[in-house]
């Protein structure tokens, strides 16, 4: 079974830092980007990996791919004005023969090889897989004046992350029959929804954040003192 990995890093976050793209910024001395790529790189059933990248950047990431030794990046692909745009940049680099692609956030450092193959395993069997975790807080849906007009159950509620995995017929069905659709989403999996088929959730882990803040950057750092702690 061939498994492609496509790492989505093409936005721009200025929530975090308007002077600097995010997934360059440096995580314990190291680029986000970097630590995201190697949890990947060091995952045995991951045969390729497409990183999808800022405009303009590619030179940029080819030195930082070349320094740091990210030996299965194969494709350093420029993004487009949408996160499925550059999803879609990264599919069309795909191998024909590759079975299954996981789609990942390039600002989620903390993914575990464990749930990469976990994905891929569920993957294989449902052909269409998120991870997820329950949500814990109380949801409100506002108005325009944000006066609460609904309060929605949070029993069968999920907080979505990634990666998502996909068999590859699935994934570039979907992104094909999105076509000029003015609905965007930033959710692989809605895509392969809209399309009729199903999509099984499994569990995530609350450590697999994806950086949008500078706190957010702080409690990576934590996690990962406390990862390597126990390695």
């Amino acid at each position: 079974m061939r498994v492609e990995a496509i790492i989505v890093a093409a936005g721009k976050g200025e929530r975090f830092n308007k002077d600097r793209h995010k997934q360059f910024y440096p995580l314990r001395g190291k680029p986000i980007l970097w630590w995201t790529v190697r949890r990947f790189e060091e995952c045995r059933v991951i045969d390729k990996i497409i990183v999808v990248i800022p405009q303009g950047m590619k030179d940029y990431a080819e030195k930082i791919a070349l320094f740091f030794e990210c030996e299965k990046i194969k494709e350093l692909v420029e993004g487009g004005e949408e996160r499925e745009d550059s999803v879609f940049q990264g599919l069309k680099t795909v191998e024909e023969d590759t079975d299954i692609v996981v789609i990942h956030d390039g600002v989620r450092p903390l993914i575990s090889h464990h749930l990469i193959e976990k994905v891929i395993q569920e993957t294989e069997k449902e052909g269409a897989v998120s991870l997820g975790i329950p949500v814990k807080e109380t949801i409100k849906r506002v108005n325009k004046d944000n006066i609460v007009v609904k309060t929605i159950e949070r029993e069968n509620l999920y907080s979505i992350q990634t990666p998502q995995g996909f068999k590859r017929d699935i994934i570039w069905e979907a992104h094909m029959k999105k076509g000029d659709s003015k609905k965007k989403t930033d959710d692989d999996a809605l895509l392969v929804e809209r399309l009729g088929k199903r999509v099984r959730i499994i569990p995530g882990d609350e450590r697999n954040i994806k950086i949008t803040t500078q706190q957010d950057l702080k409690l990576a750092e934590f996690f990962l003192k406390e990862i390597n702690r126990c390695v």
